[in-house]
């Protein structure tokens, strides 16, 4: 008998699952299709529906040019860092909101003869109220905080990779092209994986000397008779 009811219990579920399409109106799909985003902390939505676009995309900008990514890599590294900050700064909006709420309290209605008092005593007041709340508040920023971290630390190990096999490369051009001017061979230096301009490695040239002789005339006191005779004992 159990067995019966339970088969005409799912057959019942089924027809009122093919009736049952969702929201049909523009209002009822936007709202359902926000569904997932809850309070925006775990969404992939980065942008909600309550914030100004216009506002995220100078933040993004304005980041972007600051973290100055220069590969497709570095870049999606860097959108990443903005991305994460735009939503931990979104938790600590939250937890301001959630704080400020409580000045609409009972508690809040209270005077205390000091705004100060007052302030703290309301705030107080929704903490013990919603307490859990701030907990998975904290929750949630701690876990994006660790995101943003790893993002940092993995764009910092890009560029300083980039930049040091780019620098390794430029003294490689340096030496050849002195070295070809001292032999008199063609100026032209081979593609070792980056792509230099003559005026780029004369003008690292130019760098490494001027270090060489600060060396020098560090060793030598910067005493400049000392520091003439010992560049013309170099060269």
């Amino acid at each position: 008998m159990s067995s019966t009811l339970n088969v005409v219990q799912m057959e019942a579920n089924r027809r009122n699952a093919q009736h049952s399409t969702g929201p049909r109106t523009e209002a009822g799909l936007k709202i359902s299709s926000l569904n997932a985003l809850r309070h925006g902390l775990t969404s992939r939505v980065v942008v909600l529906p309550s914030e100004d676009l216009s506002a995220y995309k100078k933040f993004s900008d304005e980041f972007l040019a600051s973290l100055a990514p220069a590969t497709f890599p570095e870049t999606q590294c860097a959108q990443t860092i903005i991305d994460t900050q735009w939503r931990l700064n979104r938790v600590r909006s939250l937890e301001e909101g959630m704080l400020a709420h409580g000045h609409g309290s009972p508690a809040g209605q209270l005077d205390y003869g000091h705004p100060e008092i007052h302030a703290a005593l309301s705030q107080a007041a929704v903490f013990l109220e919603h307490s859990q709340a701030f907990v998975n508040l904290s929750m949630h920023e701690q876990r994006v905080y660790r995101i943003l971290t790893a993002a940092t630390k993995a764009l910092d190990e890009m560029q300083s990779k980039r930049k040091a096999a780019h620098q390794a490369a430029l003294d490689e051009a340096v030496a050849l092209s002195n070295s070809n001017k001292m032999l008199g061979l063609p100026s032209e230096i081979p593609t070792i994986g980056f792509v230099f301009t003559p005026e780029e490695i004369d003008t690292e040239s130019r760098r490494h000397r001027r270090l060489f002789e600060a060396e020098v005339a560090l060793q030598c006191g910067y005493d400049r008779k000392k520091f003439r005779q010992t560049l013309s004992a170099a060269q």
